[in-house]
């Protein structure tokens, strides 16, 4: 088996303390956290209340439609224009 090697040239992010690498950078520097009671589910149905979700999130902000790409998987996608961009 041959060994290959991975080279990491950029760099994306979406999280509950960024939605990008420079928020989520300054996030860490300045010692913030993304915990915070649960808005996207109906909390009554979980024993915890607190999640890190990330807030003020529109998709329409990075896609035409969304109609046929799930929630988990758009934030893939921006990551990864995130990372070719930088």
């Amino acid at each position: 088996m041959s060994k290959r090697r991975v080279v990491i040239t950029g760099l994306g992010v979406m999280s509950g303390i960024g939605k990008n690498t420079a928020e989520f950078w300054d996030s860490i520097q300045n010692c913030r956290d993304g915990i915070a009671p649960m808005e996207i589910v109906d909390r009554s149905r979980f024993r915890f209340q607190n999640a890190c979700e990330i807030k003020n999130y529109n998709p329409k902000d990075y896609f035409e439609s969304t109609d046929l790409i799930d929630r988990f998987a758009q934030f893939g996608v921006i990551t990864a224009r995130q990372a070719v961009a930088d």
